[in-house]
């Protein structure tokens, strides 16, 4: 099953957005769904995925994937439309956002007002934020969006990649 949704999983400020509204396109598959408007909660089981689309409806690259994703939404009366509220992934999540990959077994993000990811390892398996320069790998990440800020608890490590500037080598002028 393919679906058109309108929500904001990866960011709550974002350039692909419809030029006339604030309203970011996704589409989602998975084997099972269960949406119940009154809670406006949404179940996607199985292999579910959320991918971020452009303003063109192509695929951007941004994903998230899990054995399960929750997606929680809630009306606001005083512009009629839903407002994403919190994303929770869990089992085998793979994330990517921009160059930012990330491996983890539970991924729970707040939007408003937070901004904030908690990405959870297992005691076998610890969460991996890599963006290709830099990994952490921790049984805690939290990334803060607003604040594009990661912190890491347990046993963390990781690698740091860095720009250094070259020594020019100095001539001799002494004869």
């Amino acid at each position: 099953m393919l679906c058109f949704i309108a929500l904001s999983v990866f960011g709550a400020t974002d350039n692909n957005t419809d030029t006339n509204s604030n309203i970011v396109h996704y589409t989602y598959n998975a084997k099972r769904m269960v949406f119940d408007k009154k809670t406006g909660v949404t179940i996607l089981k199985g292999d579910a995925k959320v991918v971020k689309l452009d303003a063109q409806m192509k695929e951007t690259g941004d994903y998230v994937n899990g054995d399960q994703i929750t997606l929680y939404t809630k009306h606001d009366d005083t512009t009629g439309t839903d407002k994403f509220t919190k994303m929770e992934a869990m089992g085998n999540v793979k994330m990517k956002q921009g160059d930012m990959a990330v491996t983890c077994a539970r991924a729970v993000m707040v939007y408003d007002p937070e901004e904030v990811i908690d990405m959870e390892g297992t005691k076998d398996a610890p969460a991996v934020a890599d963006d290709g320069k830099n990994k952490i790998v921790a049984p805690l990440i939290k990334y803060f969006r607003k604040d594009d800020r990661l912190e890491a608890e347990g046993d963390v490590s990781g690698q740091i990649t860095i720009e250094e500037k070259k020594e020019e080598k100095k001539e001799n002028t002494e004869k």
